[in-house]
């Protein structure tokens, strides 16, 4: 379920979080990489997820996943506005990451 952007999130910058599990081993998801690096900006905190800058919405971001996934796999792309953060363990450059784009 996709709810219709407003006017203002088709063009403004967003920090959205890009959360996946690709259920097929084995797979080479080289391209899903690359895609989510060839935004504006990104920082990859955990495993199988990135905070992604693009003035792309998340329903367009999620529909650009789709093109470098498998069909078995799953995905979550949620815009994050950065009022309230916190994190453990994370690598500093992903802390200094969100620190400058939220």
């Amino acid at each position: 379920m996709t709810a219709e952007p407003r006017q203002d999130e088709r063009t403004a910058m967003a920090v959205h979080w890009v959360n996946y599990d690709l259920n097929k081993t084995g797979q080479d998801y080289t391209s899903l990489i690359d895609y989510l690096k060839s935004h504006q900006s990104w920082a990859k905190p955990l495993k199988s997820s990135f905070f992604v800058k693009t003035s792309l919405t998340a329903g367009q971001l999620r529909d650009g996943v789709k093109q470098h996934i498998d069909t078995n796999d799953d995905v979550v792309v949620v815009t994050i506005t950065g009022a309230s953060w916190a994190t453990y363990g994370i690598p500093s450059d992903v802390n200094e990451w969100l620190k400058k784009n939220l």
